[in-house]
């Protein structure tokens, strides 16, 4: 699931030439919190357009994996624009939530038969984590599928750096290690990331060599990251949220609202 680099820079004002101004010349921290910020404040203005909104649409937890898997950056695809990305968001970070409540709650063999991943508990970590991330992500044909799919991805591979087998990750996810908003606060920082380097490569790429605007990237993500966890405080006991109905998309949708405006300066 890679973030395809074919997406044409969108032309928010003060975006690119915040980005470019942080990639080229003397590169400083202050020059790329101010890209971020302006990136962040463009997308979530992007995501209040159209007129989905989170728990329209919904799906069940248990539903297949996507009915249209196509590559490339999502040019031409149906799909209303910031608004359905918004509503997906929320959907998929909703079902990530679900995954690991019912782990928590219930064992972690309810929440693969949940999802439809019995089958797979004997297979390798790296083909159920791909099978899960597919499950997880939302149906195919919006915009911003491919950057979606990723930050999902991103995700379980971060919480399962620490595990070598479903077995193990059957353990992690069943105990009491995780917290559901943290983890929410990481898909949400990896989704704006990824739109971020797939919007922004190219504007990029122009002022610098490859290796430079591979490191740009790395120390964008860092910050994404560092800002995210240093700033914004886990405060809210979501074990009891039913994640399967609106107030679980209305409750991931805030908490990626609450990335964006902690990014922006």
């Amino acid at each position: 699931m890679g973030t395809s680099k074919g997406y044409e820079s969108p032309k928010w004002p003060g975006v690119n030439s915040a980005v470019g101004s942080a990639a080229s010349g003397d590169p400083t921290t202050e020059k790329l919190v101010k890209a971020v910020g302006a990136f962040a404040g463009a997308y979530k203005v992007y995501l209040s357009s159209g007129i989905v909104t989170p728990g329209e649409g919904r799906r069940s937890g248990a539903a297949a994996g996507r009915s249209n898997r196509s590559g490339g950056s999502g040019l031409g695809r149906g799909g209303g624009g910031g608004g359905a990305s918004r509503a997906r968001a929320a959907s998929e970070g909703a079902r990530l939530a679900n995954f690991i409540s019912s782990a928590q709650q219930s064992g972690f063999q309810t929440a693969i038969s949940k999802f439809g991943l019995d089958e797979l508990k004997d297979k390798p970590l790296d083909e159920f984590l791909d099978a899960m991330a597919n499950r997880l992500s939302g149906e195919g044909g919006i915009l911003d599928d491919d950057v979606l799919d990723k930050a999902m991805s991103d995700t379980l591979n971060e919480l399962s750096e620490t595990t070598n087998t479903v077995e193990e990750f059957d353990e992690l996810l069943s105990g009491d290690v995780l917290n559901i908003e943290d983890v929410l606060q990481t898909y949400y920082a990896n989704v704006l990331f990824n739109h971020f380097e797939q919007k922004e490569y190219y504007v990029v790429r122009e002022k610098i060599s490859s290796s430079e605007t591979k490191k740009f990237f790395n120390d964008a993500r860092a910050l994404i990251r560092a800002i995210v966890r240093d700033e914004l405080a886990v405060e809210r006991d979501l074990t009891q949220v039913d994640w399967g109905e609106s107030q679980g998309q209305q409750i991931a949708d805030s908490i990626n609202q609450e990335i964006m405006e902690i990014l922006i300066p």
